[in-house]
């Protein structure tokens, strides 16, 4: 291999590199710069729009949040950040029609009320998958009971 470099390299033919754009500093570039000044003004807009719609009461809930804001925000960000890589990679996407859902439940609730393909799924071990699944949405809806009734155990009541 590097006998093949070094007899290309004496008789002149060198490898080159085109780039797709010029390697000029893509900040000053004009049409970078009116990019960034639009998602700017896009993003003055849409702060101004949400602000407008929580009015008060937004306001109210990042005040009360105080110190613990900042982190939040953050983390709903990169948690964000993290679903949407995973989304991308694994290339999933929601169903465009009320029929694919519907048709996907009905094959759901057609296999979990026969017997038959319980017996079938005992025999040939994907009992455990099941099982997993299962739990994740059991897991999934606790969390959800624990947040409606913001407290781990119980509800608070006042007496």
């Amino acid at each position: 291999m590097r006998s093949v470099l070094q007899s290309l390299r004496q008789s002149g033919l060198r490898g080159v590199r085109f780039n797709s754009s010029s390697s000029s500093n893509p900040a000053q570039n004009p049409q970078v710069q009116k990019a960034v000044e639009n998602a700017q003004k896009a993003l003055a807009q849409t702060s101004a729009a949400v602000r407008r719609v929580a009015g008060p009461v937004g306001d109210k809930v990042g005040n009360a949040l105080g110190g613990y804001r900042e982190p939040l925000v953050y983390n709903a960000k990169v948690a964000g950040s993290l679903l949407r890589q995973v989304y991308q990679a694994e290339k999933l996407a929601f169903p465009t029609s009320l029929s694919t859902w519907a048709r996907a439940y009905a094959e759901i609730y057609g296999k979990a009320s026969h017997a038959g393909w319980w017996k079938e799924t005992l025999k040939n071990g994907t009992w455990a998958g099941v099982g997993i699944a299962a739990l994740e949405a059991y897991g999934i809806f606790s969390i959800g009971e624990i947040i409606g009734r913001r407290n781990l155990v119980g509800y608070n009541l006042k007496e």
